[in-house]
């Protein structure tokens, strides 16, 4: 290709990429080519209208399909074929060649320089996702052969669904991504799909079944005929709600401040900043009876009350169930860059397994002895040689097995500051959550924010002290990042733990000092002091913070994660990784 030939593909893919950020922006998506449908939003065809497509402008795509917390992060392709599988593999090797090919004509010396080339184009790897009705994964997973099989949703799918983390400066990729995934199509033999038209408009989150969750009540309809489908949206609904608020008693709060009683009510924005946007599901509560629209705002009906109340005299069983759904582990997720590794090496616990035993041995006399074991092998002796007397011998001695695990025990270093309020501060508190009751060891919890730090739940295993706790926390403020890493070191150089893991959540730099004026030398030397106490460090940040935090892994000797977005999947992913890590070194 000539050097004209590079620049035209340059300016045609920039061009493209400053069109459609036009129409993202406006909350709009755009149809490229007759096959491919492009949004920030969730896509949904429309039954009964063969190439119709309803681009749904209240599900953006990132909370939708990846639980992102916030908006506007991933760029949604679906590029449409005719009936029948496409191997993911297939598409992630072109996507691949199309992203390096690209990456070149931007710039011919990468063409010269192999690690540089491969660096770029492992950036985007990570950061596309792509779903067929055979299977799915990052393009760097599937590169490597990796496949994950689809949802049931999925497997009957005629479009190729790709999920980019891109930012506005990497729309210019939107094309060549789009026409490498129409090559896939044609190489597996199908037929190119034609778009015909593209309609925008709202869809409500839809609810799903929980058959086996605890019964609350619910509305009868007209005849006196009970709705089993608004029971179970009622009970997924008041689930979710727990979950989102630290407990249920908070969340007992929340629905009593919307009692006629303007006394109890609390600020939209004081809730807004502790547990995120509520407005879908005040909507929700209205459409199921329990709230309805006032003068002051959305107020309980008699069904709500009647909800508070039922919710009050069976807390414990409301609590079981909120611990049953924070013990699930979400699928893998990929999306996140990992820099740097700890070097700490970790301890091993040894315990006797009771449900193994074993000969005690000629060349050593230790163990515990299992006596009911021990006497059925001398039974079994004395069978065989005649011996009517019960004797024990040496060789007849059983002992139990022995078995060994690497206890860990975390402490999560919340980011507190203004930035964090909302879902972000959700899922670090339902990390925290997660990890007590799905492992052995203990949490502890300190949060930085405004101008200091606070230790707000030491090390324990008791869940309701946790929570408690992570109730108290209410973003706000400045971001004191040296003093919170101070304060998480003392308090594990302070505290009997084992293998302790230190891990820090942020969304953002310090800019609050601790000892001088320079916040983030501070920061730094804060993170020497995890280096030298022996303390396994792992950072959590996102990509416009990556240089700073890289920095400060390297002075702590730790493990930085760059994320697109701190939402609680990719969070527990991390941690769980990171603890499983720890096991086995």
């Amino acid at each position: 290709m000539t050097v004209s030939g590079k620049n035209e593909a340059f300016d045609t893919s920039t061009l493209v990429g400053n069109y459609l950020g036009m129409y993202f922006d406006k909350e709009q998506g755009v149809r490229l080519g007759e096959t491919t449908v492009v949004s920030r939003k969730a896509h949904a065809l429309i039954p009964g209208k063969k190439g119709h497509v309803r681009v749904l402008t209240n599900r953006d795509a990132g909370k939708t399909y990846r639980n992102f917390v916030d908006v506007d992060q991933v760029v949604h392709i679906d590029v449409h074929h005719s009936p029948g599988e496409i191997d993911p593999r297939l598409v992630a090797r072109h996507i691949y060649w199309g992203i390096e090919q690209h990456l070149v004509e931007i710039d011919p010396s990468l063409g010269f320089n192999e690690e540089e080339k491969n660096k770029a184009v492992l950036e985007y790897a990570l950061r596309i996702e792509v779903v067929t009705a055979a299977g799915k994964g990052t393009v760097y997973d599937l590169s490597q052969g990796e496949v994950r099989p689809p949802d049931e949703s999925e497997r009957h799918a005629t479009h190729i669904h790709i999920l980019a983390s891109f930012t506005s400066d990497r729309y210019l990729m939107i094309l060549p991504v789009a026409q490498a995934a129409e090559e896939a199509i044609l190489e597996a033999g199908l037929s190119l799909g034609k778009i015909k038209r593209i309609v925008h408009g709202k869809e409500k989150a839809k609810q799903e079944s929980l058959a086996g969750y605890l019964i609350l009540p619910w509305r009868k309809s007209q005849g006196d005929y009970t709705s089993v489908l608004m029971r179970e949206n009622q009970n997924q609904l008041i689930l979710k709600l727990a979950e989102k608020f630290a407990s249920v008693e908070e969340l007992e709060e929340f629905m009593e401040s919307y009692s006629s009683n303007i006394f109890k009510r609390k600020s939209r924005e004081e809730q807004k900043r502790k547990v995120g946007d509520l407005d879908e599901y005040l909507e929700q509560l209205q459409d199921l009876g329990l709230m309805r629209k006032g003068l002051l705002g959305p107020t309980l009906t008699n069904e709500g009350k009647q909800l508070v109340q039922y919710m009050i005299r069976h807390r414990c069983d409301i609590e079981a169930e909120i611990r049953r759904s924070i013990r699930r582990t979400p699928g893998r997720s990929r999306s996140y860059q990992r820099i740097g590794k700890s070097e700490r090496s970790a301890s091993h616990i040894e315990f006797t397994n009771r449900n193994k035993t074993r000969p005690l041995g000629a060349s050593h006399w230790s163990g515990d002895i299992a006596v009911p074991e021990t006497i059925i092998q001398a039974r079994k002796r004395g069978l065989v040689t005649g011996d009517s007397r019960l004797t024990i011998r040496k060789e007849d001695l059983q002992v139990y097995d022995r078995k060994s695990y690497v206890p860990i025990d975390i402490c999560l270093l919340i980011d507190a500051s203004a930035s964090m309020a909302g879902d972000k501060r959700h899922a670090a508190c339902y990390l925290a959550e997660h990890l007590l009751l799905t492992g052995r060891e203990k949490v502890g919890v300190v949060i930085f924010q405004d101008t200091k730090a606070r230790v707000v739940v030491p090390f324990t295993r008791n869940h309701k002290y946790l929570s408690r706790g992570l109730a108290s926390i209410r973003p706000g403020g400045f971001t004191p990042m040296a003093d919170g890493i101070a304060t998480a070191v003392k308090l594990i150089t302070t505290t009997k733990v084992s293998n302790p893991l230190l891990l820090m959540i942020t969304d953002g730099v310090p800019n609050f000092p601790l000892w001088s004026m320079d916040a983030k030398a501070d920061a730094m030397k804060a993170a020497e002091a995890i280096a030298r106490s022996n303390i396994r460090f792992v950072c959590i940040g996102i990509e416009s913070n990556k240089i700073f935090l890289r920095d400060l892994v390297e002075v702590g000797k730790g493990t930085l994660y760059v994320v697109d977005d701190l939402n609680q999947n990719c969070l527990i992913d991390i941690a769980k990784y990171e603890r499983r890590m720890a096991s086995h070194e």
